[in-house]
């Protein structure tokens, strides 16, 4: 469960790299990004456009979502067992 933490975080700080346009042109931003790509699920959501000059990536916002879901029900089946 600890894993499935530490992806949603990791997705997080690429959803904040990506938000923001320069930190994503730098060689740290690319990392992360490439980094968490194995982690994303292509949903078929277009990525939004944002005033800071760089995107909102919806599938990785999605991806948050149904991880930390994951937990909350392992967290209960854990707590029940």
């Amino acid at each position: 469960m600890n894993l499935i933490i530490a992806v949603a975080v990791a997705l997080t700080l690429r959803l904040t790299v990506e938000f923001f346009g320069q930190l994503a042109s730098q060689d740290w931003g690319k990392a992360v990004v490439a980094f968490t790509n194995p982690a994303m699920i292509p949903f078929g959501f277009h990525s939004i456009k944002t005033p800071y000059g760089g995107i909102f990536d919806v599938n990785a916002a999605i991806m948050v979502a149904l991880l930390l879901v994951a937990e909350w029900i392992l967290s209960g089946i854990r707590s029940r067992a």
